[in-house]
């Protein structure tokens, strides 16, 4: 009604009263209170009790009603909302429900402001910052930016800390434990593995329990060491699990692994599980991974004509997801095995994250090596130096694409190949901070 504006109890009756119906207090006082007492509680010198919210309220609709006035039913519950229990309503029903849809990071940014705008302001609930740290951690999770993340982790383990709330304790531990498998700090990843683990033994949550073992599997994996990373996996499937993305995940992981060890049978039947399970599920997210990674699969077995079959499946399912980026790139990895253009599949990836995957920088690097090399094989020159200009505007390491371009003019045009190699060299220095 007021636009998420924030007022005391007095201000929104007066408001109410005059902005909306164009009541006299005369009109709203009738058969209530005297109208002195409506005026002080207008004038905020006087709370309203629930039976003089009754009667207010009673009043105004029996107005709007009259007036003609299109409004929604207004209760007593609503008129003596404190200032407090107005700002966790608005936390919940406005600023998390607009969190949950926005997928651009700078709006993120300014909707997460106005949320801890109220909480220095007003006294928010534990359980509503809670919920709106773990939603920031996520989001900024899954657009690659960890430092952001973890940030969130912290201030959201100290609120659960502060209130008790053992469960959501666990569940940061294992958010920050994603965030170190991510940056490739296992140790750190393991670390709060532990600490999750420790805090879980004691409410024996079985769902977080199943988040533990995923993520110590997925760790292990990442370190090479298979064979624990599959004892983990093991030990999952004697859990039931029934959230269906959990489900998927477990097993979408479990067979990367056994994929990157070389069980290419066992974990070809994993993969066929899991599509099955996705199809049931209606997930086109997880059905268009599993076909990119039973291409994968095949390309690694050097069936590329199985390899080519899985990969066209995975982008005619959903040419949209989240890892598109990074599917068409492995495309174009599959695709050198036929007739297809290779160079389409690397443009179509570079258009993606330019667009929406900005910050995945090692992608956008292999991105553009690959289309440089092309380049200069076709000696197309005026691309060539649209992709010199991409990398330097797309804050890549651009070390190795320059130091190519910088060969190909070697003994063609001395001045551009001793400039590339130049800034090659800048380049590197600059990341090694020599």
């Amino acid at each position: 009604m007021f636009n998420n504006e924030i007022m005391t109890q007095g201000e929104k009756i007066r408001k109410y009263r005059m902005n909306i119906l164009g009541a006299t207090q005369d009109e709203i006082a009738q058969g209530v209170c005297a109208k002195i007492w409506l005026s002080q509680i207008e004038n905020n010198k006087q709370n309203p009790t629930l039976t003089l919210a009754t009667g207010i309220a009673k009043n105004f609709n029996k107005i709007a009603k009259k007036k003609g006035i299109k409004i929604e039913l207004i209760t007593p519950e609503e008129l003596m909302e404190n200032e407090d229990e107005q700002a966790n309503h608005i936390f919940t029903n406005s600023i998390i429900k607009e969190l949950k849809e926005i997928k651009v990071i700078d709006l993120f940014d300014q909707k997460l402001r106005e949320a801890e705008e109220l909480i220095e302001k007003y006294n928010i609930t534990d359980d509503k910052k809670i919920e709106l740290y773990k939603l920031s951690a996520n989001f900024y999770y899954y657009r690659y930016k960890y430092s952001q993340s973890e940030y969130m982790c912290d201030i959201g383990l100290k609120i659960c800390i502060n209130s008790s709330n053992v469960k959501e304790e666990v569940n940061f531990y294992i958010y920050k434990s994603r965030n170190k498998i991510f940056t490739g700090d296992y140790v750190k990843a393991l670390q709060q593995l532990g600490y999750a683990e420790k805090l879980n033994s004691d409410i024996c949550n079985s769902e977080l329990s199943i988040m533990i073992l995923f993520y110590k599997a997925t760790t292990y994996k990442k370190l090479g060491k298979y064979d624990t990373a599959l004892e983990y996996f093991k030990i999952l499937k004697q859990f039931e699990i029934n959230d269906c993305n959990m489900l998927l995940r477990v097993k979408m992981n479990h067979a990367n692994c056994l994929n990157d060890y070389h069980k290419f049978d066992e974990a070809e039947k994993e993969y066929k599980e899991t599509l099955s399970i996705a199809m049931e599920c209606d997930d086109k997210d997880f059905i268009a991974q599993t076909y990119r990674n039973l291409s994968e699969l095949y390309f690694n077995k050097k069936n590329y004509k199985l390899a080519i079959m899985h990969i066209k499946e995975s982008l005619i399912y959903n040419p949209g997801n989240e890892d598109i980026g990074e599917t068409l790139y492995f495309a174009s990895k599959v695709f050198q095995n036929s007739n297809e253009e290779v160079k389409y599949y690397l443009l179509r990836a570079l258009e993606v994250c330019e667009k929406k995957d900005n910050e995945n920088l090692s992608l956008i690097e292999q991105v553009i090596y690959d289309l440089v090399l092309i380049y200069i094989k076709k000696e197309d020159k005026e691309n060539l130096m649209i992709m010199a200009d991409k990398a330097k505007a797309l804050n890549i390491d651009y070390s190795l694409i320059y130091a190519e371009i910088g060969e190909y003019y070697r003994g063609r045009n001395e001045e551009k190949s001793k400039y590339f190699s130049r800034k090659s060299r800048e380049k590197m220095r600059e990341i090694k901070k020599i």
